[in-house]
């Protein structure tokens, strides 16, 4: 990652923003120019009433965000009049600004009354410096090292420097830590290891870059042929490369990062540094050598259910037509034993004669399934599905084969037998092409299994044997198989924080993450948690049994009990009929007022580093944004707009990648962030309520992630758009596959967000909750609330109601906590939720192999109690509130609207995804998180100025309507049609848009204040 001397972290925007005196509204100056005594008396031992109004406003701007400021009069002049007005009444003042000498002894008194230190470089800067090291060991990037110094700077009560001292600071971080790896790499690397490197980069190798980063789009035999390729070519070199890789101790987040220049670069990767090359291209082979395996792991597991699946309907079709063919035989069979008491038949006759005789009324073959059909139908069946395989020598003597010899497999405690038959039988795959004898171990397959893999003289059949090896693989792959090499499939204990660093660097690892909870004494932790959970069974016993509780529990005629708790109303408002009093903009104008605010289109940038300034590409990027984000791609669109497709593509492949989408859809949602309605968003005050997910989409090609779903896709495949909307705004979002879980990736969700709107409390229907999200969450201060499709159901689950014997309701959990269990694997919890920290595993990763463990696995049962625990307390207070159900309702209606906007988008071009590759699909579905973004940040603009204008004007009606709008709407978004990307004219203005609104006046200093 080469760097200039001086990182470029912020945009213009938001160092301004940040360094620069805050926007504050009357409630903002009423709350922090508000003094308490000690600061009251403080203010009082300066002399001068305009130095102590100086005082008042920096005092209140300092607890806004610890900066040392020194604004102009003019800048901050209607805060200094409000403390004039209301703090120290009295006449007005005069401009002035105070001199470098009074400023320092003001901030002197602040940082007193605030407890905090000044920045000093000599004091605080190695500090800090450590500490930023030790986060670039897991995450390099800029922007991430930037939030986190001001993170320390926060929990250590030091005040935020100056821009430029941070941008050296972090500037020197990532230098320091790019080098070390360089350096440390020149030492490791072996001569054989460079020059393949080399040619790799020179284009001298047998399989090029570009036929190396040729990734299998789909899971059907050609595209599988691909990864075959790459794995035959470089398996030879991933010894020493993870060798290598794994002295360099790189996070899976850095190396992610490194591995994805040498796709962005391609060709132009000689340009850089050679240090550089050999380092991305390391991470590149790791990763590419890792992806290939997971796709091979999953093609040998996808054909493996399909052949099977297969072989099921051809046994129960070939068993239906020989028992329909045995049925219309039934008579004539009959006639066969009537032979042996037909009194008319010699008796002296050789059987062979009789045999013969039988043979002519029904022939051997169909006897042979008469006799099937009236003694053993069951065996008919297997026997039939043998025979489908049997029929599959081509499939499983050519791909099938080709994928398993590429994998290693280890056993866990109950499959070392079957993992050291399937070493044998790769061994002797390799060696002669088939199965010996010796390999093959009967003890592994049943009595009946092995009926049917024998001959009559007990000889194995080598086909079929293969076929039941395979057949056993995919359902094992839950942990009690492993593959070691691919992240999916391997040991839980592999994905962890290694054991030596966690039992060396524990405490130093729990304090960085500063949650509280995960670095807390566990047995006072749970304790507390325990008697807490205790008080609640109390409290809500008695609403339970002093409330009007007619909504909470009703009875039957049976006198059973059955809990109703309503909600609000479940429907949502999209498309407000306010909007449609406005005039009807294209969506290519409305992401140009946007980009003007924000300036988003800056954050795509060139793949080598080469931005351009003079935004000569701006029109092409909003038509690849359109186009892909409408489902019509960058050959549609240059159909009917007036960009050409040569240049779109050139554009695309260059600019479009997921971090620049992000980065622009972070600086979207931050700009909505900053406008005055958003706050009024907030479900609760002072609470980000966030909603996650899942929505299905259509796909017209096939890819690894497309799977059948009837009840979506009817005969089609498609996949599951998961979105994270928080006030509204995607603030995050990423595509599974529509058989996946999508409670396997709230938390990823959630810890992958980068926007500056960082939820409090998040809320999923039922297909988000699973037996380890509560604890999950819960550990890293998030709050948990799910709404469940059947709560009775759940709480009755988890509690018992009773009647003591004053009649009383007594609420109590079925079954008690165990809280020692908690206790006694506190550490291995503590353990994996630092991975998850670390990013050293995935919550999707984890979950799925903390679902194969069974039920009565220790670690699985003590997540599973702490999850309970917090559940059980999520669900009494979800029964006594009624404005938490209320709250939740509210925030999943808000990701149902958005879903409808962003069904509007695409539906444009017929509503299906038309990538080619999961990589596309996830970039167009990202284009359709920015436009939507995009529609909302327009809209909420929109909604700021009325409100601005109504508070303006006093209001008080208008004002309430305009906070209680929804900015999801596309009434006033012209969404279809031929577009036109080039300027033709000015952009429309707000004032211009909004000038048919009843009671809308434009708030300029021409405006006299309505009071005046």
């Amino acid at each position: 990652m080469t760097t200039e001397k001086r990182l470029k972290i912020l945009t213009e925007a938001e160092i301004v923003d940040l360094f620069g005196p805050p926007a504050l509204n009357q409630n903002d100056q009423r709350f922090f120019f508000t003094l308490n005594d000690i600061e009251l008396a403080q203010c009082q031992k300066i002399r001068r009433r305009d130095q102590r109004c100086m005082f008042v406003v920096l005092l209140g701007y300092f607890k806004v965000k610890p900066i040392s400021l020194s604004p102009g009069y003019h800048q901050i002049k209607h805060d200094i009049k409000y403390v004039c007005s209301e703090v120290f009444p009295g006449s007005g003042l005069s401009p002035f600004n105070l001199t470098q000498k009074t400023r320092v002894r003001i901030y002197h008194r602040i940082y007193e009354l605030t407890n905090h230190q000044r920045w000093e470089n000599e004091r605080h800067s190695a500090a800090l410096t450590i500490d930023l090291r030790e986060h670039a060991q897991a995450w390099a990037q800029p922007r991430a090292l930037f939030d986190r110094a001001i993170e320390y700077l926060a929990a250590q009560k030091i005040s935020i420097p100056g821009y430029s001292v941070l941008q050296d600071l972090i500037s020197d971080v990532v230098s320091a830590t790019n080098d070390q790896l360089i350096r440390q790499l020149e030492d490791l690397i072996s001569v054989d290891l460079t020059s393949m490197l080399s040619d790799f980069v020179e284009g001298n190798d047998p399989l090029t870059l570009r036929r190396l980063r040729m990734a299998a789009k789909n899971i059907t035999r050609s595209e599988l042929q691909k990864e075959l390729a790459v794995h035959q070519h470089i398996q030879s070199w991933m010894l020493e490369v993870d060798e290598v890789l794994s002295q360099l101790s790189i996070s899976l987040k850095n190396q992610q990062y490194f591995a994805e220049r040498v796709t962005y670069y391609g060709a132009k990767l000689k340009r850089q540094p050679v240090g550089y090359q050999r380092l991305y291209l390391l991470c590149y082979l790791q990763s590419r050598w890792q992806q290939a395996l997971e796709r091979i792991a999953d093609g040998f597991v996808h054909h493996l259910f399909q052949r099977k699946q297969k072989a099921k309907i051809y046994a129960r079709e070939s068993v239906y037509q020989d028992w329909q063919r045995a049925a219309s035989n039934v008579s004539k069979a009959a006639q066969v034993l009537r032979l042996f008491i037909d009194d008319r038949v010699d008796q002296q006759q050789p059987f062979g004669a009789l045999r013969q005789h039988a043979f002519k009324l029904l022939a051997a073959k169909d006897l042979e399934s008469v006799c099937l059909f009236l003694n053993d139908q069951k065996r008919s069946v297997e026997e039939a599905t043998w025979q489908y395989f049997d029929h599959r020598v081509s499939l499983r003597e050519g791909l099938l084969r080709d994928l398993f010899l590429c994998l290693h497999f280890e056993g866990g405690e109950k499959t070392q037998r079957l993992a050291a038959t399937l070493h044998r039988a790769q061994r002797d795959l390799i060696a002669d092409g088939e199965i010996s004898i010796g390999a093959m171990d009967s003890r592994l397959p049943t009595k009946k299994q092995l009926s049917f893999m024998q001959d009559s003289s007990g000889v194995m059949n080598k086909g079929r044997y293969e076929w039941f090896l395979y057949l056993q693989i995919p359902n094992r792959l839950n942990g009690q198989l492993t593959l070691p090499n691919v992240f999916k499939y391997r040991a839980l204990e592999a994905d962890l924080v290694n054991r030596e660093r966690w039992t060396e660097e524990k405490d130093a690892l729990l304090e960085r993450t500063q949650l509280p909870k995960l670095a807390a004494n566990p047995n006072k932790l749970i304790d507390q948690m325990a008697k807490n959970l205790g008080v609640r069974l109390q409290e809500v016993s008695h609403y339970l049994e002093h409330d009007d509780n007619r909504n909470i529990i009703l009875r039957n005629p049976k006198g059973k009990r059955h809990w109703r708790l309503p909600t609000a109303n479940k429907k949502y408002l999209v498309n407000n009929p306010f909007f449609q009093q406005l005039p009807t903009t294209g969506v290519a104008d409305v992401l140009r007022m946007v980009d003007r605010d924000t300036g988003f289109l800056d954050d795509f940038k060139h793949v080598l580093g080469a931005q351009s300034k003079s935004r000569a590409h701006e029109y092409d990027l909003l038509a690849i944004l359109v186009g892909n984000a409408t489902n019509q791609g960058i050959y549609g669109i240059a159909q009917i707009s007036d960009r050409t497709y040569d240049q779109l593509s050139t554009i695309q492949a260059n600019y479009l990648r997921l971090e620049t989408l992000n980065a622009a859809n972070d600086r979207i949602n931050n700009a909505t962030a900053k406008l005055p309605i958003f706050k009024h968003y907030n479900i609760q005050e002072d609470v980000i309520h966030a909603s996650a997910d899942g929505q299905k989409f259509e796909s017209r090609r096939e890819t690894f992630k497309t799977r059948y779903s009837s009840k979506y896709f009817g005969t089609q495949k498609g996949v599951s758009a998961m979105s994270l909307i928080a006030n509204h705004a995607a603030i995050n979002a990423r595509v599974i596959g529509a058989n996946e879980h999508e409670s396997h990736y709230i938390f990823d969700l959630l810890m992958n967000n980068s926007s500056e709107i960082v939820p409090d409390v998040l809320s999923t229907d039922t297909h988000g909750v699973n037996h380890i999200n509560f604890a999950l969450l819960d550990l890293f201060g998030y709050s948990f609330a799910p709404r469940y499709a059947q709560v009775g159901r759940v709480i009755n689950e988890m509690f018992d109601v009773k009647e003591d014997k004053d009649k009383k309701i007594q609420l109590s959990l079925k079954k008690p906590i165990n809280t020692k269990l908690i206790a006694a694997h506190w550490d291995t919890i503590q353990r994996i939720m630092i991975s998850l920290y670390e990013r050293k595993t995935t919550q999707a990763t984890l979950v799925r192999k903390l679902s194969g463990y069974k039920s009565s696995h220790p670690l699985l049962g003590a997540l599973t109690e702490y999850n309970r625990m917090v559940k059980a307390n999520y669900l009494l207070n979800y029964i006594d509130d009624v404005s938490l159900r209320d709250y939740v309702q509210r925030a999943l209606n808000r990701g149902e609207a958005y879903h409808q906007l962003r069904r509007a988008i695409s539906n444009v071009n017929g509503d299906q995804f038309r990538g080619s590759s999961d990589e596309e699909i996830q970039l167009w579905n990202e284009c359709a998180r920015l436009v939507t973004n995009a529609i909302i940040y327009f809209n909420s603009a929109i909604l700021s100025q009325l409100l601005t204008s109504f508070e303006y004007q006093k209001d008080d009606e208008k004002i309430q309507i305009v906070k209680q709008a929804s900015p999801v709407a596309w009434y006033n978004i012209n969404l279809k049609g031929t577009y036109n990307f080039q300027m033709s004219g000015k952009l429309p203005d707000l004032d211009e848009l909004m000038s048919s609104i009843d009671g809308y006046k434009p708030v300029q200093e021409k405006y006299p204040h309505p009071e005046t």
